[in-house]
């Protein structure tokens, strides 16, 4: 297997969970030269416990940063889509939890975008409305103010448009730079 040199032999004690980070448990993936791994694969290349790195495995695929089915009684991982698959370092690690970040936001920018945005189409359907029937109205609002929220609205759709489109890049370009700076 085409794992990394560090052992559990390699060191006199196990080292607690946390001191291994995140990204040295996924370099295993990403150094490793099949496109899956078991639980005790994992285990014979990190310096921590087998319970420990089953209780990680779990949180790194409820992170969405790992993928797992169970064939029997063990569980085989691998690396979710749109991770490196090139080790990565300190530095890059960095850039990942801010992807991980902009691809959270993304989904808020999202529902904003289409909130606002369905919103605004109501709202010009109503001025639509009150325009073509003769002596029409929506209770508590005049024809300027119903035009002035649909504006609104769109200006706010524009701007979810945006910041949607903008974090989604951010979130697929990040994790890309984090594997390129790690090479050089």
């Amino acid at each position: 297997m085409g794992g990394l040199s560090l052992t559990r032999t390699d060191t006199h004690e196990a080292m607690t969970s946390k001191q291994v980070s995140d990204e040295e448990l996924l370099n295993v993936f990403r150094a490793s030269s099949r496109p899956f791994m078991l639980t005790s694969d994992v285990v014979d290349n990190v310096a921590i416990k087998e319970r420990a790195v089953q209780k990680r495995l779990n949180q790194l695929e409820d992170e969405g940063r790992l993928e797992y089915r169970e064939a029997g009684s063990a569980h085989i991982w691998w690396l979710a889509d749109g991770e490196p698959t090139e080790p990565v370092g300190t530095r890059g690690a960095r850039l990942l939890r801010a992807a991980k970040r902009a691809r959270r936001l993304t989904s808020f920018a999202r529902l904003i975008a289409t909130t606002s945005g369905g919103i605004a189409v109501f709202v010009m359907v109503s001025y639509l409305f009150l325009a073509e029937v003769p002596n029409s109205q929506i209770p508590f609002y005049t024809k300027t103010e119903v035009v002035e929220l649909a504006f609104i609205a769109a200006l706010v759709a524009a701007v979810g448009i945006i910041a949607w489109g903008s974090l989604g890049l951010t979130a697929y370009l990040l994790p890309r730079i984090a594997a390129e700076r790690t090479r050089s």
